[in-house]
């Protein structure tokens, strides 16, 4: 190509890209280049695509699955991650557990949904392959995402297909999580893996890597241990609770789902129940077994737990325990199932069904309805319509199950073979409606991923090849519709209680019955129901009904077209109700009210007790005789008494036609003129007791009376004619005056209405309306002038004015002074006790007139009741009405009260009010007709149990003492108690109801008669008290007697009545004819007694002595009088051990290793019958060997022992079985340690070690091989003693000590075959090496002599010993001296008077006398002339500033001695933060919490240096780890208020501080009773408290209590038995093992509960820093403080009075040394530091700076 060529660069599109646009363009899109741009493509191209679904494909699949039912499809989202669970523990040997965890608590962090099981777990593979979406079980065996250990078995064929297989596609459990939320989080630990695998899945990371153009299917698998919080984040607090439950756990898998939606945390929460019944529908038959929810046995454990915000209390519910889903519902519901199984052509698909009838029972079809639908139904969407298409409604047969699964969506109508026949059948249409079904089908039939829909399960099954066959269990039929259609018959005809109707008349609507309900009906005339026939006009009773009806059939009702006899699961019947001349109505009711057990006898009683109730004739009574039948016009007859009677001639006022008060009756006259049937208009209705009547006209009268209900509700009867005796003749009335009816002549006027004020002078008009005598209208003769007259004034008037029967006198004028009305006024007053007081009150001026004035208010005071006021502003006058005045009159005289009148501003009035005693009801007596008793108020009265209280009276008194009659309307008012049906004629009689005596004599009975009126009531009450004997009653104390035990407490024996209560009639002498008789009782020791306070009989000594277990019937016999009681016989006490199975005889057991196969006893009693009894302690003990076979004095043999099994029970033995055993040796079990090396070799200080051999020797004698050399160590220390030094190291190299003399040294091996470790010494003796130089044995000071005579000033050494040293330093030799002294004694001196320079320095050199040349010792000494005491005197005399100088030497001598202490401090807390920096053992356990009062976590509290110890304790204490201790309560109320209450705290103050000198129980007195083996030691005594350490003492003291730690299990419970059984038999606490076994303070090991998991998995104690070092550390801080206290003493010597002199003297010496300060320019002074001889030069004024270095 031309580089000058130009291009163009374009999109497919044949858009140019210039700069602008190359910046825009997308990643990974495609570009043309071209020559030029119109260029056309030359040939076809191609472009390599990436089509990678979107993020949606996975987050969104699930509300695409679910849409259609919104919230109400969450059970289904969730019952796809219980699938997951179901198949993850289908494997599982012991309990398979699942739990939905709800946690909606903010604070917490979000809201999540967990899922829990215990299933196999996921390795980080398996939980690769989870995320893959679509990955299907089917597919991972050979897809690239498979792992090595994964690839698909189908499971075997079980029953109804519960073979947990149903985590299928790889689908519902990611659109399940991102249903209900945005994020999942899956947790899971394998079986063989000790780490935990996290995946997290989330939305908002999907979107960010879009958004960053990363792979969005990416993500990383965390493995971390158990119980690591690490990874949860702020949002997910509530996962320390999971991850902290992660401890022990072998295998697990939690689903973690947040960013739940609101609309489903609503219905989570609000809808609980619905859902989790859902659930135990889904997964009924895995969580109650193939059969359903009919046994008690627990399959799978699905728990779901609720857990909001406090104060709502979580939730948690066991789905076995929901009883109320439908598979349960049908299964309890069923009265028997047909059983069937399906085989599809081909594929080997397989289905069992099950077939439920569900009978009708009388007035209701037992098919079960769904609860959810309830709603639906109310609102007339139910497709369950029972009146339409039966007892199922709508509703399909089948239910569905695939692996037993519910697949909820697919349900199957029927099959032809189950099917009502098209041509008919001998079988009601009702009871094909009364079936229902499951399928469980196998994975054969294919389900849509979401398992809600299966595929084409209903198109295989009616496929024709299909086979269907019964399932029965007596014989093998393969016609499946003839079995079916006989087993549904004789289900019909087993189980159903159905109504027959026939005689059928017609189709009706009814018009009592709204809606589309009242019509069509059919009419027919009988039933049969239950074998009984009910037929038109046949007498009926109802039940379950108030009232109770009576009544005759009219008709029976059925809702439907029909045209003959038909079968119903129902019905209504009409019947007309009897007696119909007192209800005169029909009723119609459900068929299910009619009494069926009602006999004819039982409702023609009621009927007739009905018929006393209606009135049957009147009574006409005339109380003056008629002497003339000829009675003038207008005159009154009478008066007359009409009684209304009923058939018992009893006089009825009303009629009580059920509950309430009744009807009230009343009799109406009726007036007809004789010879004219047309009524006379003036007649009118009387009242029953009438007192006169009138007859108006002249003519012949005919009286007739008439029965009324009061209210004019209906007529009763028809007239009734006054009997013959009573009137029997006509009245004829045409003598008298009046001859006609027309009006008489004026007897009086009324006037019209008129204004209630007139004023003076002003005229007005005034009408009157003219009447006769009887106040019919008339008119007015002519003649007849009005006269007006007026009080005080004067009346007049102008015309008067005629019309008719009205005058109106016109232009009335009232002229005068107005004298207003006043009435009298009253001194007393009147009332009747119980009635209101009525007082006019008028208020007058001074002149007597009345006055309103404005507040003119009144207030009526009556004497002991409250005030009443009224006003009287706008007239003057008022009416005072008080409440009723009550008053307790007890004698019947009347009582006087004073009412007093106030008004402000005026005096007030006082009169007296007389109460007499009124007529009402204030007593009540009770007394009895028959015992003639009057019984009194409250009394309490002796009556026998059961019995009746009959001829109970009762009289009625007012307060005048009178006693009041009794009527209806009295009696109506009167009630008791002890029945609500008391009988109104015997109250009208007097007669109070018979009372039902209680049958027990504990039973009092309350009886009370009210008047409700009054308030007025009498009370007694009924003791019952015991009848005559009816049997005799034995009292059992205990229901159980051990086989030869005699009973413990006594049999109490009584003569009882019929309701056994107990009479105390036994008489003392029935002691001689009481027997008892029993199979195998021992009658010889049997004895009565008789007890004086509760007369009854003891029965003592009740043992039996032989017979069969089990119950045994005691006979009593006393006279004609038997009492029969079981006992309960149980074996007897422990007397033999029988060995029942045990391991295979010859029995052969390795040395130190146990019995494989457990030897199963059984404890018998004496007879041989097993005993249950768990006091008995079985031991095992091994009898002495009787044989050895090996080498003699060899520990390497065979031993034979016999293993004798005993028991003891309360310190009795018991006999067991003895087994012979033989222990060989262990090959693989090392016993002891074999060292071999060259014994001849000379051990030389500072030399090398010869190699030592060492070899383990098994149980049998022969080496071990497979031994790990690091298990080995090696340990050396100096001299012979057998233990080791607490400071020995571990010998690391070859190096021979450089310290002659004995050495031992121990061999050590350590490994998992050695529960204690083997250990072997040598002793070994270091002898000196090679000489190497002369050296004193203490290094001597520096030596000053002088020329002098005296010995001390010539002394250069004096006691110094020279020994030869080699590598060592302790070599000793023999010394020859190199110089010209004398040797005096044992001291070494100059001559006197030796030539010397002044000043000098000389050296004394020691050669030792040997044949290997040394190095000699050299000592250098000073020389001076003269004495040392004159050198010291004059240079102290001429130089007094040395003084000072010395003292700067001694300080400078302090000052090096604490520094270089200081240096070491600082050398060893280098060394000991490195130790701390070191891997060790640290507490995992936050210490969060911090103040004066707060001493800390119990975790960090202490130390434990030993590993075992610590997992031990540390696992025992458990939840205390993290409990933190504080010392006054407030402070742990304080956090516990800061945390919410999840923190735990333990305040000192609130702690019992024990006394700490308890001791191991093996030791008394300080002794030990016995030598025990693996170390016993106090728990809290291996607990380093660094701080605090009284309060830690106190704390441990309380949590470990005296819990031992020891060695092993062996040891622990060898221990026990010891301590407990065998020798001490006191308490032995909790024993701790360092192997991590727990023996408990009761004895219990064994199991996960008691054996401590790994150390990694536990929050455990800290370690403590290595003794060594830490007691260098400890030296040197010791020795830093003695130094420091040095000091300080000698600062404080300064300041004595001794010091202050010397002061002094030094102040009056300056003079002195100024003048020598001059003449001296320097001294010299010398020390010896560090072995050597230092020269220092001073100036007499030396810097300050020089003095202080």
């Amino acid at each position: 190509i031309d580089p000058h060529e130009s291009f163009v660069l374009a999109t497919p599109g044949k858009t140019v890209v210039d700069y602008a646009l190359f910046d825009e363009l997308q990643d990974e899109c495609t570009l043309y280049l071209w020559q030029h741009k119109d260029q056309t493509l030359p040939t076809s191209t191609e472009k390599n695509i990436m089509f990678t679904p979107h993020y949606d494909t996975l987050i969104k699949s699930g509300t695409h699955e679910y849409y259609a039912e919104n919230q109400k499809a969450l059970p289904y989202a969730l019952a796809e991650l219980v699938d997951n669970s179901l198949s993850a523990t289908a494997k599982n040997k012991g309990l398979r557990t699942i739990e939905i965890r709800l946690v909606f608590e903010k604070t917490l962090g979000k809201n999540g949904v967990l899922v829990l099981d215990n299933g196999c777990g996921m390795t980080s593979t398996q939980l690769n392959n989870w995320a893959v979406y679509r990955l299907s079980k089917f597919s991972r065996q050979n897809s690239k995402f498979s792992s090595e250990k994964e690839g698909y078995v189908r499971p075997d064929d079980v029953p109804r297909s519960l073979n947990s297989d149903i985590s299928y596609f790889g689908v519902g459990g990611k659109q399940a999580a991102f249903f209900i939320g945005d994020s999942v989080r899956m947790i899971s630990k394998p079986w063989d893996s000790p780490y935990v695998h996290e995946l997290a899945l989330s939305k908002e990371d999907f979107q960010r890597k879009e958004e960053n153009n990363e792979d969005v299917y990416t993500g990383r698998i965390v493995s971390r241990m158990p119980c690591d919080p690490s990874q949860i984040t702020d949002d997910e607090r509530f996962l320390h609770d999971v991850v902290r439950e992660e401890s022990g756990k072998q295998s697990f898998t939690v689903v973690v789902i947040t960013g739940i939606l609101t609309d489903h945390i609503n219905y989570l929460k609000q809808d609980f129940e619905t859902w989790t019944r859902e659930l135990a529908h889904i997964y009924h038959y895995y969580i109650h077994g193939s059969n359903g929810n009919v046994l008690i046995k627990l399959v799978v454990f699905i728990q779901v737990t609720l857990r909001e915000k406090p104060p709502k209390s979580p939730i948690l519910l066991n789905l076995r325990y929901v009883n109320n889903d439908m598979q349960t519902l049908y299964i309890n519901a069923a009265a028997d199932s047909f059983e069937f199984q399906a085989t599809t052509a081909g594929d080997g698909g397989k289905v069992e069904g099950v077939l439920r009838y569900h009978p009708f029972l009388y007035d209701r079809e037992t098919y079960p309805k769904n609860p959810c639908a309830s709603q639906a139904s109310d609102n007339g969407d139910s497709d369950d319509n029972e009146s339409d298409a039966g007892a199922r409604g709508k509703k399909d047969i089948f239910e569905c199950f695939w692996n037993g699964r519910l697949i909820p969506y697919t349900t199957v109508s029927e099959f032809d073979w189950c099917s009502r026949p098209k041509k008919g059948s001998a079988l009601p249409a009702e009871c094909f409606s009364r079936l229902s079904g499951v399928l469980f089908t196998n994975d054969k039939f294919s389900v849509s991923t979401n398992k809600l829909k299966f595929m084409e399960l209903e198109l295989k099954l009616r496929n024709k090849e299909t086979i269907f066959t019964p399932i029965l269990k007596d014989q093998v039929s393969r016609n499946i519709e003839k079995e079916f259609m006989q087993w549904l018959q004789s289900c019909h005809e087993r189980y159903d209680k159905q109504v027959r109707f026939f005689g059928f008349r017609r189709t009706i609507t009814r018009t009592d019955v709204p809606g589309k309900q009242n019509s069509p009906w059919g009419e027919f005339s009988a039933i049969e129901w239950d074998g009984k026939i009910y037929q038109t006009g046949q007498l009926v009773k109802s039940q379950r009904k108030t009232p109770t009806l009576y009544g005759t059939i009219v008709r029976f009702l059925l809702h439907g077209e029909y045209d003959g006899d038909v079968f119903a699961t129902g019905g209504e019947v009409e019947v007309t109700r009897e007696p119909s001349a007192l209800y005169n109505d029909t009723k119609i009711m459900p068929i299910s009210k009619i009494d069926r057990t009602a006999t004819d006898e039982v409702i023609l009683k009621g009927i007739e007790k009905d018929n006393d109730k209606l009135p049957d004739k009147l009574r006409l009574e005339w109380k003056e005789e008629i002497l003339n039948p000829q009675i003038p016009a207008g005159s009154s007859i009478g008066p007359l008494l009409v009684e209304i009677l009923n058939r018992k001639g009893d006089v009825i006022s009303h009629i009580s036609a059920g509950q309430g008060p009744g009807t009230w009756l009343s009799v109406g006259l009726k007036v007809i003129r004789h010879g004219s049937l047309q009524k006379d208009t003036g007649s009118k209705k009387m009242v029953i007791f009438s007192q006169t009547l009138r007859l108006l006209g002249c003519s012949k009268w005919f009286l007739t009376y008439k029965l009324w209900i009061s209210g004019g509700l209906r007529n009763l009867f028809s007239y009734f004619d006054v009997a013959p005796n009573t009137l029997s003749y006509f009245l004829d009335l045409s003598c008298l005056p009046l001859l006609s009816t027309l009006a008489a002549k004026e007897d009086h006027f009324t006037l019209s209405q008129l204004s209630p004020a007139y004023r003076v002078g002003n005229p007005f008009d005034i009408v009157l309306q003219i009447k006769d005598h009887f106040g019919h209208p008339t008119a007015l003769s002519s003649d007849t002038q009005p006269v007006l007259q007026c009080s005080g004034l004067d009346v007049s008037y102008e015309t008067v004015s005629k019309s008719d029967t009205k005058v109106t006198i016109k232009g009335v004028v009232v002229r005068g002074k107005i004298q207003m009305h006043q009435q009298e006024k009253e001194e007393s007053a009147e009332v009747e006790n119980g009635s209101p007081v009525m007082f006019n009150v008028e208020i007058h001026d001074e002149a007597g007139n009345l006055t309103a004035n404005p507040k003119q208010l009144v207030r009526c005071q009556v004497e002991g009741f409250k005030p009443v006021v009224i006003d009287c502003c706008k007239t003057g006058a008022g009416q005072v009405v008080t409440k009723p005045v009550q008053l307790n009159i007890t004698d019947g005289e009347p009582q006087t009260l004073q009412v007093k009148f106030e008004l402000l501003n005026v005096a007030p009035v006082v009169i007296g009010l007389k109460v007499v005693p009124s007529t009402r009801v204030a007593r009540i007596e009770v007394y009895s007709q028959s015992e003639d008793l009057v019984l009194r108020n409250k009394e309490k009265i002796s009556w026998p149990a059961g019995g009746l209280l009959e001829n109970l009276c009762y009289r009625l008194f007012n307060e005048r003492g009178v006693e009041v009659p009794l009527t209806a309307d009295i009696t109506s008012k009167i009630k008791v108690n002890w029945t609500g049906d008391a009988n109104s004629e015997d109250l009208v009689l007097g007669k109070l109801p018979e009372i039902q005596v209680p049958t027990q004599l504990q039973g009092e009975r309350f009886c009370q008669v009210s008047y409700q009126e009054q308030n007025v009531s009498f009370c007694f009450t009924v003791t019952p008290c015991a009848n005559e004997p009816s049997r005799l009653k034995a009292t059992l104390p205990q229901n159980t007697l051990k086989l030869g035990q005699v009973l413990a407490e006594h049999i109490y024996l009584n003569l009882v009545d019929q309701f056994d209560n107990v009479t105390k009639r036994l008489p003392q002498d029935s002691m001689k004819d009481m027997t008892v008789e029993a199979d195998g009782l021992d009658t010889s020791k049997i004895s009565f007694a008789w007890q004086v306070g509760t007369k009854e009989l003891e029965a003592h000594s009740i043992r039996f002595h032989s017979g069969p277990l089990g119950p045994r019937e005691l006979c009593f016999h006393y006279k004609s009088f038997e009492e029969r009681v079981i006992i309960k016989v149980t074996a007897g006490e422990p007397a033999e051990l029988k060995l029942i199975s045990g391991p295979e005889q010859p029995l052969q057991v390795l040395k130190g290793h146990g019995i494989p196969t457990p030897f199963l006893l059984q404890l018998c009693d004496e007879w041989g019958n097993p005993s249950p009894d768990q006091r008995v302690v079985v031991e095992v003990r091994s009898s002495r060997q009787s044989l050895k076979k090996g080498k003699p004095n060899s520990l390497f043999c065979t031993t034979f022992f016999f293993l004798n099994f005993k028991g003891s029970f309360n310190e009795k033995p018991i006999r067991g079985p003895s087994v012979f055993l033989t222990v060989i040796p262990d090959p693989n079990k090392p016993v002891r340690l074999s060292v071999e090396y060259d014994k001849t070799a000379k051990l030389l200080a500072g030399g090398t070690f010869p190699v030592f051999s060492v070899t383990v020797v098994s149980d049998e004698g022969s080496p071990i091989t497979d031994i790990n050399p690091a298990d080995f160590s090696m340990l050396l220390w100096k001299g012979e003693s057998s233990t080791p030094p607490e400071t020995t190291p571990v010998m690391k190299d070859k190096s021979i000590p450089v310290q002659i003399g004995p050495h031992t040294i121990q061999f050590t091996l350590r490994n998992d075959k050695t529960k204690v470790p083997l250990l072997t010494q040598i002793k070994i003796n270091v002898v000196p090496n090679q000489p190497f130089k002369l050296a004193p044995t203490s290094i001597p000071k520096i030596p000053v002599v002088s020329y002098s005579m005296e010995m001390p000033s010539r002394t250069l050494v004096e006691n110094m010993t020279l020994v030869i040293m080699p590598f060592s330093e302790n070599i000793r030799g023999f010394v020859d001296i190199d110089i010209k002294t004398t040797w005096c004694s044992q001291r070494l001196a100059i001559m006197e008077k030796s030539p010397g320079e002044n000043g000098s320095i000389y050296v004394l050199t020691f050669h030792p006398d040997v044949s290997t040349p040394l190095d000699p010792f050299q000592l250098n000494f000073h020389f001076y002339n003269g004495t040392i005491s004159d050198i010291k005197e004059t240079f102290l005399l001429k130089y007094p500033f040395s003084a000072l100088i010395f003292y700067f030497f001694s300080q400078l001598f302090i000052s090096l001695q604490v520094s270089r202490v200081e240096q070491m401090i600082h050398e060893k807390m280098a060394e000991a933060a490195q130790f701390e920096r070191a891997p060790r053992r640290v507490c995992s356990i936050p210490n969060n919490f911090s103040g004066p009062d707060v001493v800390g976590v119990v975790g960090h509290l202490a130390l434990i240096e030993d590993d075992d110890a610590a997992r031990v304790i540390s696992w025992h204490l458990g939840g205390d780890m993290d409990c933190v201790i504080t010392r006054t309560t407030e402070a742990a109320k304080r956090i516990y208020d800061d945390t919410q209450g999840n923190q735990q705290v333990l305040p000192l103050d609130s702690i019992r501080k024990n006394a700490l000198g308890r001791t191991l129980p093996h030791i008394k007195n300080g002794r030990s009773l016995f030598d025990p083996d693996g170390n016993p030691v106090f728990a809290r005594h291996l607990l380093i408290c660094p701080k605090e350490t009284e309060i830690c003492t106190t704390v441990f003291r309380n949590l470990l209590d005296d819990t031992i730690v020891m060695d092993d299990l062996n040891s622990a419970t060898n221990y026990r038995r010891e301590v407990g059984v065998m020798k001490i038999q006191t308490y032995c606490s909790t024993i701790l093992t360092r192997d991590g076994n727990r023996v408990s303070a009761r004895g219990k090991f064994g199991g996960s509960q008691n054996k401590a998991p790994p150390i990694g998995r536990l929050r455990v104690f800290a370690s403590p820093l290595p003794q060594q070092k830490l007691r260098e550390y400890h030296v040197a801080v010791t020795k830093k403080e003695k130094a420091e206290e040095d000091q300080r003493n000698h600062y404080k010597s300064l300041e004595s009075p001794e010091m202050k002199q010397k002061q002094e003297q030094l102040n009056q010496m300056k003079l002195q040394l100024q003048e020598i300060e001059m003449q001296l320019g320097e001294i010299l002074f010398f020390m010896s530091l560090r072995k050597k001889i230092v020269f220092a030069y001073f100036p007499f004024n030396p810097p300050h700076h020089l003095l202080k270095s």
